[in-house]
């Protein structure tokens, strides 16, 4: 239902009506529908920008279910991007995975942030990574534990952790992509069972 030419507001109306009908108790946060120049703001507003090819789309949003939150990102190309566009889009794909590679019980918040930055740094991104990997996730959006430069918490077996690396050139583009993740003694398992590949929409 997104085409070229709708404004970040009605793309954000449009997810808030589709987590209603699937049967969401309300939204976790207000909607960031964020294309261009504003994608390149990690907590952008929706306006009244209308999308256009060559666009990033940032799409972070929530549904709220009996009590409990949610939190995802994906982007988005709207038509054709260009090729230094791709490479941060898989630089921070790369970022996430091998963030969720590295997560499991007993490990420090401050190790699965050190996992993704390092990832973005290889791709010549890390100076673009502006925020922590994550944060907790339950009764509230945010919560402990974090995952940061400064975080102080060690991850244990059930709690629940965004994993969201990003990557925001101010005045061009950004691109994020979060997965809610459970973690386990061995590793973590992936709540968010959404496709990580490239969307564009022409």
């Amino acid at each position: 239902d997104i085409k070229p030419g709708q404004t970040e507001k009605h793309v954000a109306a449009l997810l808030e009506y589709y987590m209603a009908e699937y049967g969401s108790d309300g939204k976790s946060f207000d909607t960031i529908a964020a294309s261009g120049v504003n994608s390149a703001s990690p907590h952008a507003v929706p306006t009244d920008k209308k999308l256009e090819n060559g666009d990033f789309l940032t799409l972070d949003f929530g549904a709220t279910y009996d009590g409990y939150h949610s939190d995802m990102t994906r982007t988005i190309a709207i038509g054709k991007v260009t090729d230094d566009m791709k490479k941060m889009y898989d630089a921070v794909l790369f970022a996430n995975l091998d963030a969720m590679k590295a997560i499991r019980a007993d490990i420090s918040g401050k190790v699965a942030d050190s996992v993704a930055r390092s990832t973005l740094d290889a791709w010549g991104f890390g100076k673009y990574f502006g925020h922590g990997l994550g944060h907790g996730v339950g009764l509230e959006i945010h919560e402990a534990p974090s995952a940061s430069p400064s975080s102080q918490y060690t991850l244990k077996e059930g709690m629940i952790l965004t994993v969201e690396p990003g990557a925001y050139i101010s005045g061009k583009y950004g691109v994020r992509t979060e997965d809610m993740v459970v973690v386990t003694n061995d590793g973590c398992r992936n709540l968010t069972n959404t496709t990580k590949d490239l969307i564009i929409i022409d």
